[in-house]
């Protein structure tokens, strides 16, 4: 296992593996004393994986997206990426060690291959799952929302499908699980049980690795890809595609088709595992390297995790540009692999598995606890102090856990402590287990913030039949003789989201006399309809509320739409989105569009209130608190004392 050929690489998560491993005994003959007998000497037979340590600096890379992208989003909104990269690795060395023990022995031992990979992976992923759940236990909050489904989806590997059975979204900032990110490892583990069972049935139908296998890793790829097309839509959050096992395992089959291609099949036990071969292709591989290496970090740079060029085609380029990149570095040729091969770069790949299981529970918890104790601090400080404490986690891990157990297994290193260790370290692994079956029990099902909004949506009232009808209301929209009367709360309607819903007992209590319908993950499209059957009943008010653009960009069609319902005589106000999704300076953008176009519509510019004081959000920052509800009805009534003075004012101070 220690052999100084091998590559310690193998996971989506960057997990580390020997890749050279003893897959069987060869009986070789030799001469034995001066009577020429011959006895038999077994000695055992290694397939070997050649070692290229800038392995190790692409995982480093693609770890250190990841980890950007969690804490410092703005800087790097395309670190999501990083997991693509680690898929494209991870069917390529797997599939590699397959390939050369098939080669070598002719069959491949799934049994040795299934416990060598529970060896690498458990050690550190049970730990960090037990101590992050005692640990979210005992902070309390939204970390410790649903822990028993969480922690079992994630021991067994079906993390991936337990968050898409619960709605859960990785793309939005509260309620995201603390251990959201071991989806990954699930998309892994469920990979790392097919994968070898369909290599091994096709080869040997096929009779060895042959075009038959590179067909049958074309088609599937291809169909997970497809998959994601089909399922896609770009109205709503993306984490079912992203999560999917179906849906995104085209990268680990890109990863797939790479090693078919480049490992060798020679039967000889010490075959150079990715020979080099003379081309034009090879000859050009060091300028592709640099080509893909400065196409990912421009992607990692610029492309967000919820825009529809992520989904219809920037995924599938990522896995391609990190296969170029990897061709180069396992050729070990050109700049690229010269930058791969940066001692930093390798230190942190070596860690990186470690550090991808720690970097997002460290981080969920200084969240909470900033949020709990109102320290205001901003994300990048979070961030920070986050990376302070995760990589000296991930350090001790990959020291203490991850080597040890790789390279000795479970049983030899708890032979090796002194006894005293061993009592002193079962008494802690008790305590963890007792703290964390308390924090399952004690569980919450739902964050802060779904407890409100469920609790306001439960006392939702339907119009009074008593509101004033639009046939006997004024043309309130252009009316000019003079200051206006600001509205009373019987002539406004409000229609909205999730941000309008939190905002319904300070909109009632600005507002008297408001109807206010709003609801979760609603977006503009839902408003003409509802805007139909308020004015069909005669009961859609002069003044009319919409707040949207939240969970979907405002559409400029919808809101067309939206505005011949309401008509001309009646006065609409807009309410400015905040937060970071990426839709987000599209609904501006359409707002300020809309602005001009109507001459009945006001801007409530809410936005400026949340951009310049997170202490009015909840830790999502999307959504107000109970001190940002009060502020966000104020912008409504700033917006309706423009109409009352006959003046729009211009929308400034608006950031997401």
């Amino acid at each position: 296992m220690n052999n100084p050929t091998t590559v310690q690489a193998d996971l989506v998560t960057p997990v580390q593996v020997d890749t050279a491993e003893t897959a069987a005994v060869a009986t070789r003959e030799h001469p034995a004393g001066n009577q020429g007998a011959q006895s038999q000497v077994v000695t055992p037979k290694r397939y070997r994986i050649r070692r290229v340590p800038a392995i190790d600096g692409l995982r480093g890379l693609a770890v250190l997206v990841v980890v950007l992208y969690h804490y410092f989003g703005d800087f790097a909104p395309g670190g999501f990426l990083g997991v693509d990269m680690f898929f494209v690795l991870s069917g390529f060395l797997i599939t590699s060690l397959l390939i050369r023990e098939h080669s070598v022995f002719g069959r491949v031992n799934l049994k040795q291959f299934w416990v060598r990979r529970i060896r690498r992976i458990l050690p550190a992923a049970v730990v960090v799952l037990v101590i992050g759940t005692a640990v979210s236990g005992l902070v309390g909050g939204d970390p410790s929302v649903k822990l028993g489904s969480q922690f079992f989806g994630t021991l067994f590997f079906a993390n991936n499908w337990v968050q898409i059975a619960g709605s859960q979204s990785y793309f939005a900032d509260s309620g995201v699980q603390i251990f959201a990110h071991y989806w990954s490892l699930a998309v892994e583990e469920q990979f790392y049980v097919l994968w070898p069972l369909i290599f091994v049935v096709v080869a040997w139908a096929a009779r060895g690795i042959n075009a038959a296998l590179k067909l049958v890793v074309l088609f599937v790829g291809a169909g997970s890809f497809a998959a994601m097309l089909w399922m896609y839509d770009p109205a709503a959050d993306p984490t079912r595609v992203y999560y999917g096992t179906d849906t995104h395992s085209f990268g680990l089959l890109i990863g797939v088709s790479v090693a078919l291609w480049l490992t060798t099949t020679d039967q000889d036990e010490h075959a150079d595992s990715w020979p080099a071969k003379s081309s034009v292709f090879s000859r050009l591989t060091p300028t592709l390297g640099v080509v893909a290496l400065l196409g990912l970090l421009v992607m990692v740079g610029f492309v967000p995790d919820t825009a529809v060029f992520t989904y219809r085609g920037g995924l599938l380029l990522a896995s391609f540009l990190t296969a170029a990149l990897l061709v180069t570095v396992v050729r070990e040729v050109g700049p690229a692999h010269s930058i791969m091969s940066a001692a930093a770069l390798r230190w942190i790949g070596e860690r990186s598995f470690s550090l991808y299981l720690w970097h997002w529970p460290v981080f969920v918890v200084c969240a909470q606890l900033v949020h709990r104790w109102q320290w205001g601090w901003d994300g990048w400080l979070i961030g920070a102090v986050s990376c302070v404490i995760s990589f000296p986690l991930a350090h001790l891990s990959y020291m203490w856990v991850e080597t040890p157990v790789r390279r000795r297994g479970y049983a030899s290193v708890w032979r090796s402590l002194p006894q005293a260790r061993r009592k002193l370290l079962g008494m802690v692994m008790i305590v963890a287990l007792v703290l964390a079956s308390v924090a399952m029990l004690r569980s919450p099902k739902q964050t802060q913030l779904e407890k409100e909004l469920e609790a306001i949506a439960a006392a939702r009232k339907l119009p009074p039949i008593t509101a004033i009808p639009a046939a006997d209301s004024d043309d309130v929209a252009t009316a000019k003789n003079g200051p206006q009367l600001l509205p009373k709360g019987s002539q406004i309607t409000a229609i909205g989201d999730s941000v309008m819903l939190g905002s319904k007992p300070a909109l009632e209590k600005q507002f008297d006399g408001i109807y206010v319908d709003a609801a979760v993950s609603r977006n503009l499209l839902a408003a003409p309809q509802i805007l139909q059957q308020l004015n069909d009943a005669g009961v859609l008010d002069p003044f009319v509320v919409l707040g949207f653009g939240t969970n979907a960009e405002l559409s400029l069609s919808a809101l067309e739409t939206s505005m011949n319902i309401i008509g001309t005589k009646r006065v609409v106000v807009l309410i400015m989105p905040f937060g970071d999704r990426s839709w987000i300076p599209g609904s501006h953008k359409n707002i300020r569009e809309a602005v001009k176009k109507y001459p009945n519509v006001y801007v409530a510019n809410w936005c400026a209130f949340a951009s310049k004081d997170s202490s009015i959000l909840h830790s999502d920052l999307i959504h107000p608190n109970e001190k940002g509800v009060n502020k966000y009805a104020e912008s409504i009534q700033l917006a309706l004392k423009q109409w009352a003075n006959h003046r729009k004012t211009p929308i400034e101070g608006c950031v997401s």
